[in-house]
């Protein structure tokens, strides 16, 4: 029987906050050794491993996303809130670019 080992958790789930805050519970299970190879395997098919697979399930049944969309979803909400800021501030320029062009 073979369990998740989160040593080989992906670096970015360690430590961060993803779309509802930062990922610091866990969950477990267990299951018979035959479903765990046939996940795992399922898991290496889909190019991702266990932590992932099974963050991304829990989040689709408690919110009708996977934690990968919602992460996606909320770098897009802030690219998109950092443009409109961009668009209201207008160009920044520190003094190393004052000087462009040759003019002085």
């Amino acid at each position: 029987m073979s369990t998740i080992d989160h040593d080989q958790e992906p670096a970015f789930a360690r430590g961060i906050a993803g779309p509802l805050g930062k990922l610091t519970e866990d969950l477990k299970t267990k299951v018979d050794e035959a479903t765990d190879k046939v996940f795992r395997q399922h898991c290496a098919l889909s190019g991702t491993d266990a932590s992932t697979l099974l963050r991304d399930f829990v989040y689709l049944t408690c919110y009708g996303k996977t934690w990968r969309a919602m992460a996606a979803e909320k770098l897009l909400h802030e690219e998109e809130r950092i443009g409109a800021l961009r668009k209201l501030a207008g160009p920044f320029e520190g003094p190393e670019f004052a000087q462009r062009g040759g003019h002085h």
